[in-house]
């Protein structure tokens, strides 16, 4: 059989490309290993920017959901995992409608997004809860790998310090650079050109409304004011509503759940629920985070600044 040089010479290539990047991977190798004990990944965001950026992201998972549904998108995998994917790489893909300011940028509003999953999985053991293997969504602390996985291979030289301070191997870099970001780009590349929005035709195309419930505390309040100041949910209704052609309208609502921390995407309504409960959780992680990187606290201590932080 002769040999198809032009084919065995692609694979060398690839294969060589694939060796280039993995040894510069592995130069950056002490910068994946942990960065300065006392340097901070990205703009130190405060409290409120730390909900915001929180808010952006987890609305973005939403209506990822919102969109696999309504325009039946089918994929092997978790709904769940993919609905991440979507909402980190709508961030990464520098689109202006959602730069909430100068201060938090994209890779800003990813990392506290990921960091949030991240002191969900401290708490989660320090509390010794019973781990759900069985739930749809990836374990807490695998959603923040994946999350920085996709930031560090969108651009490995950029954000090499930044993922080594936020503790990703690089073992799981190589692929993240090599593989699994390209991948996902791939992904949305291709949902957005099938289901682009039509310049003309007599197709239907979906509109997002928001609408803000009443909220029932001064807290409550308080962050609805700062989630209207910013326009996240109208950013992404705009952004939607110019790049993809939905069957039929849909809503984002804000709301009272019941002291219940949540959101998530109702099919019979066709509504994405923000939780006010929720973003007051995004308030209570920024903290707890400061809580768990404070030096030199004893157990009894730390279980104070946690609780006080809770109150």
């Amino acid at each position: 059989t002769p040999i198809d040089y032009h084919h065995q010479d692609t694979f060398v290539m690839r294969d060589l490309t694939r060796w280039i990047v993995f040894l510069a991977i592995l130069v950056q190798a002490s910068l994946l290993s942990g960065g300065e004990p006392d340097a901070k990944p990205g703009n130190e965001l405060s409290a409120e920017e730390f909900m915001l950026a929180n808010a952006l992201w987890t609305l973005l998972h939403e209506t990822a959901h919102a969109v696999i549904d309504e325009l039946d998108i089918l994929f092997l995998g978790s709904e769940e995992d993919a609905a991440d994917q979507l909402a980190t790489i709508a961030l990464l893909r520098g689109d202006p409608d959602f730069d909430l300011s100068e201060k938090i940028s994209a890779a800003d509003a990813v990392i506290a997004a990921a960091t949030a999953w991240r002191v969900e999985w401290e708490l989660e053991q320090r509390e010794e809860r019973e781990t759900t293997y069985w739930d749809s969504h990836s374990l807490s602390i695998q959603r923040f790998y994946n999350m920085m996985c996709l930031l560090y291979g969108s651009d490995p030289q950029k954000y090499a310090q930044i993922a080594g301070q936020l503790g990703l191997p690089f073992e799981r870099a190589y692929v993240c650079a090599d593989y699994e970001n390209q991948r996902a780009i791939r992904s949305v590349g291709r949902i957005m050109e099938r289901h682009a929005r039509r310049q003309a035709g007599d197709a239907y195309q979906g509109k997002v409304s928001v609408v803000y419930e009443d909220t029932f505390t001064e807290g409550q309040e308080r962050i609805a004011a700062a989630i209207r100041q910013a326009k996240i949910a109208e950013r992404i209704a705009s952004r939607i509503e110019k790049t993809l052609t939905l069957p039929h309208d849909i809503t984002i609502t804000f709301a009272h759940c019941a002291n219940d921390p949540t959101a998530f995407w109702r099919h019979d309504r066709r509504e994405i629920v923000m939780c006010y409960e929720l973003l007051a959780r995004f308030l209570y992680l920024h903290r707890a985070r400061q809580c768990l990187q404070t030096d030199g606290l004893t157990q009894d201590e730390l279980d104070e600044c946690l609780s006080a932080r809770h109150r």
